[in-house]
């Protein structure tokens, strides 16, 4: 788990949407999806739920 990661995770929570989290972190959202799925991996629990261009939180 890495810092970086940590701070993804807060702001795409506090967004509820990767592009706009991406967005403002100044990043792709490529990149932010990434990062959220391992860390999701690594702690092995979904940290979000899905829903076409929409999340929320598990």
């Amino acid at each position: 788990m890495e810092l970086r990661q940590l701070r993804y995770f807060l702001k795409a929570k506090e967004l509820l949407n990767f592009t706009e989290a991406a967005h403002s972190l100044h990043i792709s959202q490529s990149t932010l999806s990434q990062q959220i799925k391992q860390l999701e991996e690594e702690l092995n629990i979904p940290l979000f739920n899905r829903i076409g261009k929409r999340i929320t939180l598990t």
